[in-house]
């Protein structure tokens, strides 16, 4: 299996041209043994890429930043790479019940913003949610990419993340 097909696996109809995917691109080319594991969650249906509900979910997010008009806008624009905390935490905010999960990632050691493989992922239904590598991974496969979890936070039990969510979720608000 190619990048290419990877990718085109991985892609939804409106986000192939989206700059998120650079640092999943990136390492594919570099490391072969990642590659491998990546191909082989694939045909074992371990590992996806973001669905269109849930990038409709992203897209329909109401933002807190004048300078933001739409999650989606950070995707295309490649700026979730090296903001995993704040890019998992916002998409977050679209899911019902998920934990934000923190350690090591090493693939990403060096990568942007990431000199020591430090990582904040989400973990929702089972799967982890990675808004850097830009995939969705059944969590006891995600073992073989190597994730260590250091500490996990659940975000429904803080009165801010929950007003926060609220917002971010508050259909009666105009978007720009």
């Amino acid at each position: 299996m190619s990048i290419s097909e990877i990718m085109n696996y991985l892609y939804t109809a409106n986000d192939k041209d989206f700059k998120c995917y650079d640092t999943l691109k990136e390492l594919l080319q570099k490391d072969e043994t990642f590659k491998e594991v990546i191909i082989k969650g694939i045909k074992e249906n371990k590992i996806w890429g973001f669905s269109k509900d849930l990038w409709a979910k992203i897209d329909n997010q109401n933002m807190r930043s004048p300078k933001v008009n739409s999650f989606t806008d950070v995707f295309r624009d490649g700026f979730n790479q090296g903001y995993c905390t704040v890019c998992a935490k916002q998409v977050s905010y679209s899911l019902n019940t998920c934990n934000l999960c923190g350690g090591i990632l090493p693939i990403l050691k060096g990568s942007t913003n990431c000199k020591d493989g430090e990582h904040t992922w989400i973990e929702y239904e089972n799967t982890i949610i990675d808004t850097t590598l830009m995939l969705i991974i059944d969590k006891e496969y995600s073992k073989q990419l190597g994730y260590i979890e250091e500490n996990r936070y659940n975000p429904n039990n803080d009165p801010i993340y929950c007003s926060a969510k609220e917002f971010t979720n508050d259909t009666s608000i105009k978007r720009r």
